[in-house]
This record gives structure tokens, sequence and C-alpha cells, in this order.
């Protein structure tokens, strides 16, 4: 009996054992078991919406074009001396007329005061023949053609009114000076050398107004109008751009199927410099199209996607892409129609009928 009665007490303190140790057991599963369950609970995601319009398009044409000065001169030296003075720096704005070099003019300036000397003979010696015919300087007006003529000749005058103008010219060039408002470039002069040595004294450049030259396709030629917009974006400036307009287009196709265009653009500022590389788009509007961002369209299962918010959801469309630029599309299919919510952002993970919030910005 008293094996019997130990044999009882054992299952009994191992029955007890058993049963405090797995409550404890049932609780972790249970916890995990709500961990796990939370986690796959739908969150709801915070997005940006936009509503769909009908609206104009404005179609884009890149290009690649280089800018040149509208008005642009090489100075030359036109009379050949010894320089002696310069009064300009590459990159220093000049206005119209302004001294910029000067070369030796004493031969020169005694060239022109000796003809001026001859000229003043010469015009006595003209009145003299003038007498002889029995008229006065004032009647010049009146007197016949052919011994007016006569006159000039013998006494010299025309002669000496054509040398007198010469050196008046050379003398006046010994001064070099802007021929319009603009600023200096590639200055090759230099101070106590011969002008003869340099094949122009510098250029001046006018960049009030640069034209940007570049092309398009022969299929693209209807994209282009004389007084089309167009936006400049230069390589060296990315966070700029500027507006012109299309002041030409040549009729004529090269070889490789392109065509020339011409575009002019105003540099209040001077941030365009002659021979600048930009990129050139070409805006030409398109009138009630179904707008969107590009920002909406996902790719998935090989064909394109917008979600839509409706009723605190996200819905998936699928979409056909018509016309495209840097920033919207437009939607060809009626898929979208104006007064719907497309999703902007936030809409990379999204599924069908996932719950979301518009966030306002």
């Amino acid at each position: 009996m008293n094996q019997w009665s130990m044999l009882v007490r054992v299952i009994c303190v191992i029955g007890v054992i058993v049963s405090g140790c797995s409550s404890p057991e049932v609780d972790k599963n249970a916890v995990k078991y709500i961990t796990k369950r939370s986690q796959i609970e739908k969150q709801t995601v915070s997005v940006v919406v936009q509503t769909v319009c009908e609206d104009v398009f404005l179609q884009e044409l890149n290009s690649n074009g280089h800018l040149i000065a509208a008005e642009k001169a090489a100075i030359p030296f036109k009379v050949q001396e010894q320089i002696i003075d310069l009064k300009v720096n590459n990159g220093q704005r000049v206005t119209k007329g302004q001294e910029m070099a000067q070369v030796e003019s004493f031969q020169y300036k005694k060239a022109f005061t000796d003809c001026q000397n001859l000229f003043e003979k010469a015009r006595i010696d003209l009145e003299d023949q003038i007498l002889g015919y029995s008229y006065s300087m004032k009647d010049t007006a009146t007197m016949p053609p052919n011994l007016l003529k006569i006159a000039k000749i013998r006494s010299g005058y025309n002669q000496a009114l054509s040398n007198l103008s010469e050196a008046k010219y050379n003398f006046d060039n010994t001064t070099i000076r802007a021929p319009f408002e603009g600023v200096v470039s590639n200055l090759e002069a230099q101070v106590h050398n011969p002008s003869s040595a340099y094949e122009k004294c510098c250029e001046v450049i006018n960049d009030a107004v640069m034209v940007v030259e570049f092309s398009v396709l022969e299929s693209e030629m209807s994209f282009v109008e004389k007084g089309s917009a167009v936006e400049l974006v230069p390589y060296a400036l990315p966070n700029k751009s500027f507006i012109g307009h299309i002041s030409s287009v040549n009729p004529s196709i090269d070889e490789n199927g392109m065509i020339e265009v011409k575009a002019d653009v105003n540099n209040p500022e001077g941030k365009l410099v002659d021979g600048m590389n930009t990129k050139v788009i070409i805006k030409k509007e398109i009138k009630d199209c179904i707008v969107i961002p590009k920002s909406a369209v996902l790719y998935r299962q090989n064909r394109k996607v917008v979600f839509v918010h409706e009723d605190g959801l996200a819905k998936w469309v699928y979409v056909e892409v018509g016309e495209e630029n840097s920033t919207h599309v437009t939607i060809t299919d009626g898929s979208l129609k104006p007064g719907q919510e497309v999703i902007i952002s936030n809409n990379l993970n999204l599924a069908h009928e996932t719950a979301v919030s518009v966030f306002t910005e």
C-alpha cells in the first residue's frame, strides 16, 4: 500500500508541474499570434493627390544649340604704326565711340596738316579760275557745269580735296574706337609693338541680344515656326533658363536631313556668353487634353498604371499615355476623367485598394 500511495503522489506532483509550465507557453504563443496579425493588417499611407483636368498641353522638342552674339566685330588696325597705348582689357565693357587703342600719329597728323594747306591753295586757285570766266565763288550754283568742271581741274581743287579726305581718314584711324556698345574679347595687340604684327586689335561683342543656332530633323520642320517661343538652359548654368523667339528657319535641308534654326534671346544681365553651348526646348500648345503629372504614372506588369484616390482607397487604373514633356503626360484612352484625383507621391509601393490619407502641403 505504501508503494502505491507513493506512486500516486509522484504522479500528482508531475501533473502539477506540467500544468504549471504549460500556461506561460500558451501565453507566449498568443502574443506572437497577435503581433503577427497586427503586422499584416493594412497600414494607411499618406499621399499627395492632384485633380485631373482638361487643359492645354505643352508639347516639347529638345535640341542642342550654340550661342553667338547678334552683333560682333573684329577691330583691325587700319593704319600701320607703333602701338603706344591700350585702354581696354578682355571682358571690359565699352560704349560706342570709346577709345580702345592708340598708334603713333605724328606722321599722319603732319600729312593731314599738309593736305589742309594744299587744299586751301587749290581753293584760291579755283576762285581765280572762276573769276577768269567772269563769275565769283558765290555764283558757282548758276555757273555752267562744264566751265566749273574745267576750273576745278586746272586749279587742282579736286585732287587736293581727295588728298585731304584720305589724310583725314588715316589720322582719325590712329585712334581705335568701339563701333558699338559691347564687351571686349580676343584682345591680341600689345603696347610697343607695330600694329602690322597683328591681324586685329581685338573683337567687340554686343551681348545684349544673343542668337542661338540649333538643328531639327526634317520630320520636325512643322514643329518650328518663326516667332515661336523657345526655352534655353545653358549647360554652364543648369539652374537658369532664358526665353527666346525663333527668328529664322532655313528652308534648305542638309545632307543629314537636318534644318538649321535661329532664335534671338535677350541677355540683359550678360549671363549668356558668345560660344556657349545650351539645351534648347521648343514648346507647342495642344488644346483640350487630359493632362496629369509624370510622377503619377507607374509601370506594372509591363503596362502603365495610375492610382486614383477614391473614398480613402487607392484604386489601380491602367492608362494609355499620348504626348509627354519633361513634367506632364496626356491620357488618350478615356481611362481618367476630369475631376478625379490621381496620386502623385508615395505611390511606388501602393497596391489596389490600399488605404490612403491625403496629405496637403
